[in-house]
């Protein structure tokens, strides 16, 4: 993308209270509570100054075909939702972000927080999903946790990279009742500011019908924490400290999830992932989750799965993202892909400052910056490294779309559109939103067979320009099936509340059925 888009307990008792923290000799503690089907050891939170127990095994858990349809038929909270009390960047009343962006079970979650004002913070722990329509579950809390303001961010004058040094200020084990998925810590504060911290649950040894990969790159990419008027910076952007806004030529080419994320703290379009996750939930569809680092860094093996679903917009790829992904794809793996302008730029993930890997992004989006020539190739748009995305998604992304437009459906006698009713030339209204996709003539194409356009759809786009988009399904070399849906609008239209149209999620568990042999 060329621009910044708008962002549109079971109720039985708690089965473990663990005891209250100490700070040095004041009696103020923090207490610390796990609700739903069982409970882990917890730790102190840094003040207490406690050793750090030995690392935990990775567990290996069996394929459990049930296991996301008994979470979701637990009862949902809708706490998740912030309010109308949300911390801002340029005061910092409480912001946070989590150590990894994605924690296996059995492992940890550290929580970096800073407040405005020394104070005790809460914080609760949601597993996002259906849950009846509530959208997450409680199931973890944290009262009277210590609180500290920690260094303002750090601004890198060289890359534009925005770093907060923080310490850990909470953290607990994630127990294997904790089952694999999207995760959000809520932190609020004693005047009742509130802000997200999202981290995704890993199983990497458990296996299922479909790996669902959360698109982190893309979020760090898009996060121009801190919106202060004076230090943020995104791959798009630069706060402009003479004019207090946002200008295109102060953007980072280099970003870092060392820092929160911009505004309520949830990343830009996470709604469209969160979407799919609540009607693929709802559908109790075997699904593991990871992230695009996860599937960068090899923590995942992509070929146990019989589909790969990249649910929200995923257009920042490392080389490695893209070598697996072909890779399972050679070895007979679906790829879904709900929205558009996927793999478009090429990456680096680079380690921090101090060693951590996987915390930097790296896109210059110049191919005559002599800092970015380091294997495997500048960071620039995949098409320039004479690899369009096309020749793997079917289509690619032509532009921003203006407003909503319909989506006209072709080939209506496909067994993708079966069972909704819809013909040849029929519309389905406002699907052509955000960003669209279509196939170029003159470029790569996808090996396979059985290709086919599910939708042309006639748009204007972000210059007024007449446009098309294209919905594709082809049949890969390998034997997988491959679809790309070419808008925005998709995951909405399967689980917002907003925009679910029946027709869309009829079709969608056609091709869901038809991956997993159904």
């Amino acid at each position: 993308m060329v621009g910044r888009m708008a962002q549109g307990q079971d109720g039985s008792p708690p089965r473990n209270v663990t005891r209250r923290w100490a700070l040095g000799a004041a009696a103020a503690g923090a207490g610390f509570v796990l609700f739903g089907r069982g409970s882990g050891p917890r730790r102190p939170h840094r003040g207490t100054r406690t050793a750090h127990a030995a690392p935990q095994p990775r567990p290996v858990l069996p394929a459990r075909p049930g296991l996301v349809e008994a979470e979701n038929a637990l009862p949902g909270d809708a706490g998740w939702q912030l309010g109308p009390k949300v911390s801002s960047d340029a005061v910092g009343q409480i912001k946070g972000y989590a150590a990894e962006a994605a924690v296996p079970v059995g492992g940890r979650v550290r929580l970096k927080v800073s407040v405005d004002t020394d104070q005790p913070f809460g914080v609760e722990v949601y597993r996002l999903g259906h849950y009846g329509g509530a959208g997450g579950r409680l199931v973890a809390k944290a009262e009277g946790v210590p609180g500290v303001r920690q260094a303002p961010a750090r601004l890198d004058a060289d890359d534009g990279t925005v770093v907060c040094d923080w310490a850990d200020s909470w953290e607990t084990e994630v127990p294997t009742s904790w089952t694999g998925g999207a995760y959000t810590a809520v932190l609020t504060n004693a005047d009742g500011f509130r802000n997200h911290v999202p981290f995704t649950v890993t199983e990497p040894e458990r296996e299922g019908d479909f790996l669902v990969v959360l698109p982190v790159t893309t979020y760090q990419a898009y996060n121009e924490y801190p919106m202060d008027g004076a230090t943020g910076r995104s791959l798009y952007y630069g706060q402009d400290p003479a004019t207090r806004k946002s200008n295109a030529r102060l953007k980072a080419r280099v970003v870092s999830f060392d820092r929160p994320y911009a505004g309520g703290g949830l990343p830009q379009l996470f709604d469209l992932d969160h979407a799919f996750v609540r009607w693929a939930e709802s559908r109790g569809y075997d699904l593991v989750y990871a992230t695009s680092v996860d599937l960068h860094a090899g923590r995942v093996d992509p070929t146990r799965y019989k589909a790969l679903v990249f649910p929200g917009h995923d257009e920042y790829w490392s080389q490695e993202m893209r070598s697996h992904v072909e890779r399972a794809s050679a070895a007979g793996v679906g790829l879904v892909f709900l929205t558009a302008n996927n793999i478009y730029w090429h990456v680096r993930v680079e380690p921090s400052a101090s060693g951590v890997p996987h915390r930097l992004v790296r896109c210059h989006k110049d191919a005559r910056s002599g800092s970015d020539r380091a294997a495997p190739g500048p960071t620039v748009r995949w098409r320039d490294l004479h690899l369009p995305e096309q020749g793997l998604l079917g289509v690619q992304y032509v532009s921003v779309v203006k407003g909503e437009h319909p989506l006209v459906v072709r080939e209506s006698g496909h067994w993708f559109w079966s069972g909704t009713g819809l013909a040849d030339g029929d519309a389905l209204p406002g699907l052509v939103w955000g960003e669209a996709d279509r196939r170029f003539d003159g470029l790569a194409e996808p090996r396979g067979t059985e290709a086919v356009f599910l939708s042309r759809s006639a748009y204007v786009d972000g210059h007024g320009r007449d446009q098309t988009q294209e919905s594709s399904l082809y049949r890969a070399a390998g034997g997988g099936l491959v679809f790309t849906a070419g808008t925005f609008r998709w995951p909405q239209a399967l689980g917002d509340p907003r925009f679910a149209d029946p027709r869309v999620q009829r079709a969608t568990a056609n091709l869901f059925d038809r991956l997993r042999g159904a």
